[in-house]
């Protein structure tokens, strides 16, 4: 069934591949980005291009996460040109490298208002109209390197935990909505985030750690340079797949990655997933996931 999604952060990256793929599939799709007249208009053409050469309902939208009146212009003009809003996909974002040391302040706030603010900004604004609907999908896109701490990216694996509880707490509470929310985990894919990550503020104490730093950064990212790196392509496919799944069964978790990189997170997730449950058990509080359909349509309607 066709749908109306919004992507966030669609002028490259997983973003662009995902705004192209749900088009293609027969989805009204809107490439949210910043700057559409302005640093990104060539990618706002190329859409504008493809669309037209395809026949495809894909459409470009101003948008900047980390402010307020953007966020809410944006939603307002996709309800006012389509009626309804079905699939958030929140996949902006900003990755930093370096020591978490070297980190000004102000970085690692910038980090966060993108990433995790921005995530909760764009969800406030569309969850009234996905709440009048009685229906919806907030789908966040995350890392594999959100319960794994990894060193010299502290404060983009900090948002990407924070992703995780915010998506988690989500699932819980808007179920009873019939709002599903769930979360994709990428590993190490050869995107333009990752291949220019910003370096912290700090260059002298950078320093210190700088051999140590180039060791794991090489070794880590080393597929994505290989003869054979993975397909960011692989992301966009999985983000249609969730989307495509009934409400209510779609899974919260999705690893998307190279097979060493897949086994780890995918193990905690299973193993979070069963603890929570566990949890909650023994409090003899019950998952909103669990609540009676009876009560799913009372909170519909208020």
């Amino acid at each position: 069934m066709a749908q109306t999604i919004l992507v966030t952060g669609s002028s490259s990256g997983f973003g662009r591949l995902t705004v192209e793929t749900l088009a293609r599939q027969g989805h009204t799709v809107f490439a949210g980005m910043r700057a559409v007249a302005g640093k990104n208009a060539p990618a706002a053409e190329e859409l504008r291009a493809l669309a037209q050469r395809e026949h495809l309902a894909l459409h470009s939208i101003e948008i900047d996460v980390t402010d307020d009146a953007s966020v809410e212009q944006a939603i307002e003009s996709i309800i006012g040109i389509t009626g309804h809003l079905d699939v958030v996909v929140n996949n902006a974002g900003i990755a930093y490298s370096g020591p978490l040391e070297a980190f000004t302040i102000e970085q690692a706030q910038q980090q966060f208002d993108t990433n995790v603010f921005g995530v909760l900004r764009v969800n406030r604004a569309a969850l009234p109209h996905m709440r009048r609907q009685g229906s919806g999908l907030l789908l966040q896109i995350g890392s594999v390197a959100r319960r794994l701490a990894l060193p010299f990216s502290g404060p983009y694996v900090a948002t990407k935990f924070a992703l995780e509880a915010l998506t988690e707490s989500y699932r819980d509470e808007l179920a009873p909505f019939g709002i599903d929310a769930a979360i994709i985990e990428p590993g190490t894919y050869p995107t333009q985030l990752a291949a220019k990550p910003q370096s912290a503020a700090d260059t002298e104490r950078a320093a210190l750690y700088q051999a140590a730093m180039d060791a794991f950064m090489t070794q880590f990212f080393a597929e994505n340079r290989s003869a054979t790196p993975p397909n960011p392509q692989e992301v966009a496919d999985a983000v249609a797949r969730v989307i495509a799944q009934p409400a209510g069964e779609r899974p919260l978790h999705t690893v998307v990655a190279p097979v060493a990189q897949r086994q780890a997170p995918q193990a905690i997730n299973d193993a979070v997933a069963q603890a929570t449950r566990s949890f909650f058990e023994a409090l003899d509080l019950p998952l909103a996931t669990l609540t009676p359909k009876g009560e799913k349509q009372k909170l519909k309607t208020r």
